[in-house]
């Protein structure tokens, strides 16, 4: 049995009154905040969230939005991704079983071999055993008898650690959660939704623990050299726009991934680049951020970048937009001009061509 998705659809569809909105307030950035980096250095995609009688329309304008960063703890919405979507495979099985040793069983005997064969890089790199690959279910999941089978749900100590990887930003909780999902299904599951391009080694990679508890395999960036968490704005985007669209997963796994961002945007310990509310020092601006998740940490250089992927909304009228960058510095102009940037590609794509 395959436990892996169907390639996801892309939902981003390119738009050139975005992408001029967008160049025009990337260059008006720059003569308002003489501070920043020139060229501009972050990579974006910018998404307009438009609500049509079929469901959200996603259109997309972006900065290099093709490159491949180094992202840190962005990544770690790779991992979440992938903890719900082994629940939909693992509760396919848990349908026909009754006892949880059957269930776990049948697992390792059907899921593992083609989980393990999923990611050749992941399975060829020194250092890692099988094992460490592999899901840990019995650690992972719950069981539960409904109607003569079975129904799973992740075990508190998982969730907690769920819940604290993205709230939180906690590197040892995000550590347990990759260890239990195992580098070959977080990988493999962003590879066979059509989140990374193994050709290209570009797209949503995570092969790292955050605490060096696993060897890192690594893969090719523009901004610092080989690296375990990597990602395009553009593929992180589109898992984003399908947690918008309910899409990703499954509605009620949607949910689940947009309360955690959510969650993270409003309390959680580590707040939104582009949320002058929660964030000292930075400029209001005529939008809210409702759902986040950030990246901190040095480049080779020790040069210190920060990533995020972000849902906000502006009023009057309400819209939301789905915005991801990378590769910005860690200072008041650039975080004031991402701001800026934001508020007025909103702004200048309403006032149309």
């Amino acid at each position: 049995m395959d436990p892996f998705p169907a390639p996801y659809p892309t939902l981003l569809g390119d738009d050139p009154v975005l992408q001029t909105a967008l160049d025009t307030a990337v260059s008006e950035a720059l003569t308002q905040f003489p501070g920043l980096a020139r060229p501009f250095r972050a990579a974006m995609s910018f998404v307009a969230v438009d609500q049509t009688p079929d469901g959200p329309d996603f259109r997309h304008a972006g900065l290099r939005f093709g490159d491949s960063c180094f992202t840190a703890s962005l990544a770690k919405v790779g991992a979440l991704y992938a903890a719900f979507e082994l629940l939909r495979s693992v509760n396919a099985v848990a349908g026909e079983v009754t006892t949880p040793g059957e269930l776990f069983t049948r697992l390792r005997s059907e899921f593992d071999p083609v989980i393990d064969a999923s990611v050749p890089a992941i399975a060829a790199a020194p250092g890692l055993t099988r094992a460490q690959r592999l899901p840990k279910y019995e650690q992972i999941f719950a069981t539960a008898p409904v109607f003569g089978a079975l129904v799973c749900s992740f075990q508190p100590g998982f969730q907690d650690n769920l819940n604290r990887m993205i709230v939180r930003g906690a590197n040892d909780t995000a550590s347990a959660v990759i260890q239990a999902l195992g580098y070959s299904w977080i990988n493999g599951a962003l590879k066979a939704g059509g989140f990374f391009f193994p050709p290209a080694a570009t797209g949503i990679w995570l092969a790292g623990t955050f605490t060096g508890a696993l060897t890192a395999v690594r893969i090719p960036s523009v901004n610092d050299g080989m690296v375990a968490q990597a990602s395009t704005c553009f593929d992180m985007a589109n898992p984003y726009a399908h947690i918008v669209r309910r899409t990703l997963v499954d509605p009620v796994s949607s949910n689940l991934m947009h309360a955690l961002l959510a969650t993270s945007a409003s309390v959680g310990d580590d707040p939104s680049y582009l949320d002058f509310t929660r964030r000292p020092g930075l400029p209001p601006r005529d939008f809210g951020v409702l759902d986040s998740k950030i990246g901190r940490e040095k480049l080779k250089t020790g040069i210190p970048v920060l990533s995020e992927g972000a849902v906000v909304e502006s009023s009057d009228p309400a819209q939301q937009f789905v915005v991801v960058f990378q590769d910005s510095l860690d200072d008041l102009d650039s975080l004031s001009a991402l701001g800026f940037i934001v508020d007025r590609t909103i702004k200048l794509s309403r006032a149309g061509p």
